[in-house]
């Protein structure tokens, strides 16, 4: 059920003013890393979410936050056409214990891992204290539907002003970016997976106004209670990521992919060492 999940790594903050904490962090002075050639930021959960809440405080957006896995590192890294990413991307943040254990082989300190479930909790929490509103793009309604119902109870007050599935025509999606522009969110959720999401975004640049955009993959299922989570040992460690792919085997190119990154991490980090 979602609400263990929602609640799940949420209640050290109920005794303190967090949003108090996150206007006192000092933004300025946090650092972009590389792995495998893909720019990675290293920012503690906590101070990736004050980023944020200075994103949409601005109002200078569209912004666009980018989880990287293994996964996506390898597809980015592989492919021309997905290099306006890592520039497009205004926060990219290392979702995955996967990512932890290629910095420590490459030399890099990386803060936190940031799970992208945890860090949409943090942030429709954050939306119900400071009247923020959002938009959730993505999956078929009536997974939304469940997340809008899972998300309200939970966060009693959030203010969820849109909601569009995100297997639309050409008419449909004109009618769904003019509902965005028009409703000027401030958070909207993108699941239409990854690369789509992050291309979508790029083609529709005009019509996000100054939202903080945050492509969530296929996490709608998993907060409307339909998909089944990772273990929570493999959760806590930071795997969920391989746990998906070893009990999905016929997506063969995730396997690959898993593969491929772990080999050029050793080799990597063997030449790093000669």
């Amino acid at each position: 059920m979602i609400g263990e999940l929602v609640l799940s790594g949420q209640s050290a903050k109920e005794d303190r003013d967090y949003i108090l904490e996150y206007k006192s962090m000092d933004l300025s002075n946090l650092k972009r890393e590389e792995l495998l050639d893909v720019p990675v930021d290293n920012v503690s959960r906590d101070e990736a979410v004050a980023a944020i809440l200075d994103m949409i405080e601005r109002k200078n957006g569209p912004h666009h936050i980018l989880f990287l896995d293994p996964l996506k590192l390898m597809r980015m890294r592989r492919s021309k056409k997905l290099g306006f990413i890592s520039d497009q991307a205004r926060m990219i943040l290392a979702d995955g214990g996967g990512l932890e254990w290629a910095a420590r082989k490459l030399g890099v300190q990386l803060k936190e891992r940031i799970p992208m479930i945890a860090m949409i909790m943090d942030l429709v929490r954050l939306a119900a204290k400071k009247d923020l509103t959002i938009y959730l793009l993505g999956s078929r309604m009536e997974i939304l539907e469940r997340v809008f119902f899972n998300l309200q109870r939970s966060f009693p007050g959030v203010r969820i002003i849109g909601r569009q599935e995100g297997y639309f025509n050409k008419d449909r999606e004109v009618l769904v970016k003019e509902a965005l522009r028009k409703s000027s969110p401030d958070l909207i959720f993108l699941g239409l997976g990854f690369p789509l999401q992050e291309v979508w975004m790029r083609d529709n640049w005009q019509y996000l106004s100054n939202a903080v955009v945050i492509g969530v993959d296929g996490s709608f299922d998993v907060l409307s209670g339909k998909q089944k989570k990772a273990p929570d040992g493999v959760q806590l460690a930071g795997f969920a990521w391989l746990w998906r792919t070893i009990t999905r085997p016929f997506l063969l190119d995730r396997m690959f992919a898993t593969i491929g990154f772990y080999l050029m991490v050793m080799w990597r980090a063997f030449r790093k060492k000669k």
